[in-house]
């Protein structure tokens, strides 16, 4: 099992956060699980209300995620989110989650606020007491990555 305090990366931390939430083979409950269980990668997590009746919700938007000139509250529809953005990159695939009821990583070269980064995410399924999934806690982080200039072909 990973020690979750010496784990570097942390979409392998916040699984094993997910995993030790989990009752049996039940999803953890959103309830019981909340993005201040992260500690300090709680800057890097956004959680989403897939029940909301107007459609998908951010509910939480961590410090590190927040974008310039985009409102985080009232709570702001996923799909109104900037799509130049790890936010965006990270959270527009939440259906995935709700159809397949595991956890899902996205990553690789992509661009944020104009800038090209590397990146990693994951989406983690919680669930009411029902079972259904009532909301998606996700985690992303990046850094800038270098552009070079094309090479000529000879």
């Amino acid at each position: 099992m990973v020690e979750v305090g010496s784990e570097k990366r942390l979409v392998i931390r916040m699984l094993e956060l997910w995993r030790r939430a989990r009752r049996a083979d039940r999803l953890p409950n959103y309830a019981l699980f909340t993005p201040a269980d992260a500690g300090t990668d709680a800057a890097h997590l956004f959680q989403i209300d897939v029940l909301s009746p107007t459609g998908a919700r951010f509910t939480h938007i961590g410090s590190g995620l927040h974008l310039p000139d985009w409102p985080t509250k009232p709570a702001p529809l996923v799909m109104e989110c900037p799509e130049d953005s790890v936010l965006s990159l990270s959270s527009r695939h939440w259906r995935e989650i709700l159809t397949r009821r595991v956890p899902v990583t996205r990553g690789g070269i992509s661009r944020h606020l104009g800038g090209l980064v590397l990146y990693r995410s994951i989406m983690l399924p919680l669930a009411d007491d029902e079972g259904r999934i009532a909301s998606i806690l996700g985690a992303a982080n990046w850094r800038t990555v270098e552009e070079q200039p094309p090479t000529p072909v000879k």
